[in-house]
C-alpha cells in the first residue's frame, strides 16, 4: 500500500488548492496599484476608494494563499483515504465552489469591519 494514492477528491482538492496558492502569491507580489475592473479583488466595497482597494487586494492574496494552502492540505490528508471516485468528485466540486464563496464572506466582513462608513 502506497502512503499516497491521490483519489478524485484529494486530486481535486490538491490541484485546486495549488492554483489558489499560486494566484494569491501572484496577486500579492503584483497587486494592481489603480481600482480597475480586469484584475485584483473586487467588489462594490473594494472599489469605493483608494486606501480600502489597497487594504482589499493585500488582505484578499493573503485569504487566497491560506485558502489554497488549506485546501492542498486537506486533499494531502484525504490521500489516505479510501473513497468511492463519484462522491469524491461530488465532495471535491462542492468544496471547491463553496471555498470561495466563504472567503468573499471574509474579506466582505473585514472590509465592513475597518471601512465601516466606506469612505475613509
Amino acid at each position: 500500500m502506497e502512503l499516497l494514492q491521490f483519489n478524485s477528491l484529494s486530486l481535486i482538492l490538491v490541484l485546486t488548492g495549488f492554483i489558489f496558492y499560486v494566484a494569491g502569491f501572484v496577486q500579492y507580489k503584483y497587486p494592481p496599484k489603480r481600482i480597475n475592473h480586469l484584475y485584483g479583488y473586487r467588489t462594490k466595497k473594494s472599489m469605493s476608494n483608494l486606501k480600502i482597494w489597497k487594504f482589499a487586494q493585500s488582505y484578499a492574496a493573503k485569504k487566497m494563499q491560506g485558502l489554497g494552502f488549506s485546501l492542498f492540505l486537506l486533499g494531502l490528508i484525504l490521500s489516505v483515504i479510501d473513497i468511492n471516485k463519484g462522491l469524491g468528485i461530488w465532495l471535491g466540486i462542492a468544496l471547491v465552489t463553496a471555498a470561495p464563496f466563504l472567503m468573499l464572506f471574509e474579506i466582505e466582513k473585514e472590509l465592513k469591519k475597518r471601512f465601516p462608513k466606506g469612505d475613509e
